[in-house]
Formats: C-alpha cells, sequence, structure tokens
C-alpha cells in the first residue's frame, strides 16, 4: 500500500514538474524545444479529423504536424486553437489543407509564426487572417492559389515575412498588400507572373528582400526600383530578361545582393551598375554575355563576389576586373571558353581571391604558379585533367573539388598533398585499376580516409569495386596504356561490333541454309532430268534393236546391188551382213512355207 502511495505521488510530482508530458496524443511526442518552450510534435502522418486538441496541454506554445511523403495527413483548418493562449508558432505540412476557415485564428493574438507550406490551398479571403494581430511570418508556399484579392492580408499590420513561392499566381493587383506596411520579405518565386504593375508595391516601401526567381518575366518596369528604395536583396534569376538599360539600377541605392543568373542577357553595358557602390554579391551567371565592357563594374569597390561563369565569354579585359579588385573574395569564371592565360591574368588582378571556380574549362593541364598560394578553396570539376601536380596546388587550400576529370590513378605526392585537404570531392572519376596507375594508391588505401571511398571503373571486371577491398593478385599489370574515355568508346565500339557481327553470322548461316536447299533441289531436278533421258535414250535402242533397218550397199561382185541389214542396238558388236539376191529369195521361199499364215510371193 505504501509503495503504490508512493509511485502515485511522484507521478504527481512528474506532471507537476513537466505538465507538457500530462497531456499529449498517442500519434504525437511532447517534449520541450531548445528554447524551453513546449512543443507537440505529429509527424507520422495518416491523420484524419478532427486533430486532436482536446489531449494537447493547453499552454503549448508550438505545434508541428507534418507527415511524410507517401503518408499524408486529411485535415480541415478550423476553430481549433481558441483555447491555446500561448501559441507561437503553428507549422501544418503535407495534410490536404483546401482552404483556411473562416476566422480559424481568431483569439490567438499570440501567434507569430503561421507555416502551411505543401498543401492544396486554391484561394485566401482577407477574414481567413483575422485576430492574428501579432502574426511576423506567414508561409504558403507550394499550395495551389492562383489569385490574390484586393487586400487579402489587411488583418495582418505586423507581418515582416510573406511566403508565397510556388504557386500558380499569374497576377498581382494593385492594393493586395495593402495595410502591410511593415513587410520587409517578399517571396514570390516559381509564380507564373509576366508582367508586374507598380501600384502593386506602393504599399509595401519598406521591402528589403525581394525574391521573383523563376517567373516569366521579360522585363521590369524601372518605376518599381523607385518605389522600393531600401531593397538590398533582388533575386531575378532564371526568367526571360533580354537585356539591361544602362541606368537599370539607378534608384537601388542599398542594394547589396543582385542575381541576375538564367537570363538572356547578351551583353553587360558601360556604367551598368555604377550606382550600386555598396554592392557585394553580383550573379550573372547561365545568361548569353559575350562582352562584359572595361566600365560595366566602375564603383563596384565593395564587390566581394562576382559570378559570371557559364556565359559565352572568350576573353577578359584587366580594365573590367580594375574596380573590383581590392574586395573581390569569390571569383566564378566555370564554363566559358577561358584558357590558361585568361585565368591567370584574372587572378593577377584580383590578388585578394581566395574562392576560386574554374570549372568545365576544359583544362588538360593546370601549369605550376597559375593558382596563387592564398586561394583557400579551389573548384576545378569538369575539365580534362588526368594529371594533375601537387605543386601546382595553392599552399592554403583547405577544399578542392576534382569531380568530372579522367584522372586514372594518384601519384605519391598528390596524395600526401590531398591528405591536407579538409573538404574533398571525387566523385565520378574514371579510375583505371591496374597496376601502373594506382600501385600509389593502394599502398596508402588503408591510411587515407579519402581513398577508402574509390571506386574503380575500368577494367570492366573491376567496375564496381572498392579500392579498399583490392588485393594486389587482383589487378593485373598494364598493357598499352589507353585513354579512359577511348577504352569506353573501344568497349562500346566492341560491344556494337559484337551484335553486328552476331546477326551478320546468323543472316551468313540463313544465306548459306537457302543456297544449300536451293543447289539440293537443283541438282536433284538435274538428276531426275538425267534419269529420264537414260531411260529414253534405253527405250529407243531397244526399240532400234527389234527392228532391223536394211542398208544397201553399191558395188559387189559383178557390179550388182547388195543389201545388208544392220542391227544397231547389238552394242557390243557392230557386223556388216551382205546377202545375194540368189540368198534372199531362198529365204523369202522358205517363209512362205504353207502353214495357214504364211504368205506367197
Amino acid at each position: 500500500m505504501l509503495l503504490r502511495q508512493y509511485a502515485v505521488s511522484w507521478w504527481l510530482i512528474l506532471i507537476w514538474l513537466n505538465p507538457c508530458e500530462a497531456m499529449c496524443p498517442h500519434e504525437c511526442t511532447c517534449r520541450q524545444s531548445e528554447k524551453g518552450r513546449r512543443r507537440v510534435t505529429c509527424t507520422m502522418g495518416g491523420m484524419a479529423d478532427p486533430l486532436p486538441t482536446a489531449e494537447m496541454a493547453a499552454d503549448m506554445e508550438v505545434l508541428e504536424i507534418g507527415a511524410p511523403a507517401d503518408n499524408w495527413n486529411a485535415l480541415t483548418l478550423g476553430q481549433l486553437f481558441q483555447n491555446f493562449k500561448a501559441l507561437q508558432e503553428l507549422h501544418i505540412r503535407r495534410s490536404t489543407l483546401t482552404a483556411i476557415g473562416m476566422h480559424a485564428f481568431w483569439g490567438v493574438p499570440s501567434l507569430r509564426i503561421l507555416d502551411l507550406p505543401e498543401n492544396n490551398i486554391t484561394t485566401l479571403l482577407d477574414h481567413n487572417f483575422r485576430g492574428l494581430v501579432n502574426l511576423v511570418e506567414l508561409n504558403l508556399e507550394s499550395n495551389r492559389i492562383d489569385r490574390l484579392p484586393i487586400g487579402a492580408f489587411r488583418h495582418l499590420s505586423e507581418l515582416r515575412v510573406l511566403n508565397l513561392e510556388r504557386n500558380l499566381i499569374s497576377d498581382l493587383v494593385p492594393k493586395v498588400f495593402m495595410k502591410m506596411s511593415k513587410l520587409e520579405v517578399l517571396k514570390t518565386s516559381w509564380n507564373p507572373i509576366s508582367e508586374l504593375d507598380p501600384e502593386v508595391f506602393k504599399d509595401i516601401l519598406e521591402l528589403r528582400v525581394w525574391q521573383c526567381r523563376g517567373c516569366h518575366l521579360k522585363r521590369i518596369n524601372t518605376q518599381i526600383y523607385h518605389l522600393l528604395p531600401y531593397l538590398a536583396h533582388l533575386d531575378l534569376g532564371q526568367n526571360r530578361m533580354q537585356f539591361l538599360e544602362a541606368d537599370e539600377f539607378i534608384d537601388l541605392h542599398r542594394l547589396r545582393v543582385l542575381k541576375l543568373d538564367g537570363n538572356q542577357l547578351p551583353v553587360v553595358l558601360e556604367r551598368t551598375f555604377v550606382n550600386n557602390v555598396h554592392l557585394r554579391v553580383l550573379c550573372l551567371a547561365r545568361n548569353r554575355i559575350a562582352k562584359i565592357t572595361n566600365t560595366a563594374f566602375l564603383n563596384l569597390t565593395n564587390l566581394v563576389e562576382l559570378d559570371i561563369g557559364y556565359n559565352k565569354l572568350d576573353r577578359l579585359e584587366a580594365d573590367t576586373l580594375h574596380p573590383i579588385s581590392e574586395k573581390l573574395q569569390k571569383l566564378i569564371i566555370s564554363g566559358n571558353n577561358f584558357g590558361i592565360s585568361v585565368i591567370r591574368l584574372a587572378l593577377q588582378v584580383t590578388p585578394h581571391v581566395t574562392d576560386l571556380a574554374i570549372a568545365d574549362l576544359k583544362l588538360k593541364d593546370l601549369p605550376k604558379n597559375v593558382i596563387p598560394s592564398h586561394v583557400q578553396h579551389l573548384n576545378l570539376s569538369g575539365n580534362y585533367l588526368s594529371n594533375l601536380s601537387d605543386s601546382a596546388l595553392p599552399e592554403q587550400l583547405l577544399s578542392l573539388d576534382l569531380r568530372g576529370n579522367p584522372f586514372r590513378g594518384l601519384d605519391d605526392q598528390l596524395i600526401l598533398r590531398l591528405e591536407h585537404v579538409h573538404t574533398l570531392h571525387l566523385d565520378n572519376i574514371t579510375w583505371t585499376c591496374e597496376l601502373c596507375h594506382i600501385s600509389p594508391m593502394l599502398f596508402r588505401v588503408n591510411t587515407s580516409v579519402f581513398l577508402a571511398n574509390i571506386t574503380c571503373m575500368y577494367p570492366m571486371t573491376l567496375r564496381g569495386v572498392s579500392l579498399a577491398s583490392l588485393n594486389f593478385e587482383d589487378i593485373k599489370q598494364c598493357g598499352e596504356e589507353v585513354d579512359p574515355n577511348v577504352s569506353e568508346l573501344s568497349h562500346f565500339v566492341k560491344n556494337k561490333l559484337g551484335l553486328i557481327m552476331g546477326a551478320s553470322g546468323l543472316l551468313i548461316f540463313l544465306v548459306i541454309c537457302v543456297l544449300f536447299v536451293v543447289i539440293s533441289c537443283v541438282k536433284r531436278h538435274a538428276t531426275h532430268n538425267a534419269d529420264i533421258k537414260e531411260k529414253e535414250v534405253r527405250t529407243r535402242e531397244i526399240r532400234m534393236d527389234s527392228t532391223a533397218t536394211a542398208i544397201f550397199v553399191g558395188g559387189g561382185p559383178g557390179g550388182k546391188n547388195e543389201i545388208s541389214f544392220k542391227f544397231p542396238l547389238d552394242l557390243t558388236e557392230r557386223k556388216l551382213s551382205v546377202s545375194t539376191i540368189d540368198e534372199m529369195k531362198k529365204e523369202t521361199m522358205i517363209n512362205s512355207i504353207p502353214n495357214g499364215t504364211g504368205t506367197g510371193i
């Protein structure tokens, strides 16, 4: 009895110390967050209405409802949270919400973050957010919202962050952001917005960050920039912009980050960014830029990062880089038509670069003293490097990306050098596991961490085998050195030739069979005809043998003609018999003896 009372007492004490654990739905977990707030998490999936709020503690501060990708919830959102006066954050995702109920959050003034991504919400109305007087962040990403009515967010006067990314919004109407004067971050990326009316932005003059990436914009009315004097971060990447005015960004004096990558810009004109003296990050990658004028970067003395990768540039003038030379730390020039001379020039003009990307430049060799010793992060991926000298790498290197190069193996000196690199990427390399290529790697595979994950590509018998599992007896000596790409092509050609030869052999065999049958039939037909002819000849001879043929021969004794009988069917002996007229008469008389059939002469 005493033991039972003792257990009950401890249970009550635990409830008093941790009331969050006292009430918790069985499909959820209830605990304190890192910030000491009471948090309820329900992410197993498969939940259906009604949401078990009655089983949750009234002093809950964070509620997170989610589901795995293959087991979504099926919930509706109504007036469920009025009893949770301490609720600060509500996260509901993958729950097939189609709408936000009328006055769903009335009586929950403490809510500061409302997170409803990955649902099926199609329409927003102003009464959906009534009562959220202290909400500072609203996330509606990845829903199916296709339009926003005027004043849709007018009850969210304290809102700072609005995320509308990945919806179906094709138009932003004027006054849609009315009474949102404190909005600082607007995310409208990945919506089919083709045109923007400057009137839309008249109610959000305090905007600092605007992300409109992946829309269908061909032009931006520069009047918009005039209405956003505090804009510091502008992302217009992956749109359809084909040109920039020389004074495009003249009103954005506070701009720090500008991303224009993935558009269709052919040139960067002179003095394009001359009024953006505070710009620190400029991304012009993946356009169609064939020329950057000498004064394009004029006044960008605070630029720290420049990305002009994957354009159509084949040269880069020193005068172009001089305005940004003092503070530039990250330079990305990958994917252009640059050779070693352009790389060397760019690094000479920008002496403080510590992060360098020269990927996909078709480099076959990296000479010594091209990369300065102070470079700490180097991207050489996607080139044609089959060998790399350790002396070509900078002394202060911390990370190196060599993915996609046709290395067969690494020598001792390079392995020792790479062991001191903190971050190393060696994926998608055509390692050739033959002794002449990987012997140094085999000797160090048990002591070097980065070598343990390497797998063979050639020869085919070892493809996919990890270097760590190989023994020396498994590896053959090198024959004639073959470029792995050529080897792969050769293997491909051999396979194709094998298929072709196999098909050709089968075809030849069928042709031979047909010819054999035809020839056999012809021979059989010829033999049959020969037998018929031979039979005909024999029949003719037999008939000739049974019928005597008389031959008259002149010039006999006494000048008289004689008659000879020939028997052609006697094939063994052919004799000429001559009889006189008297003998013939005598023989006739003998044959004429009356016997009932004979006839007289």
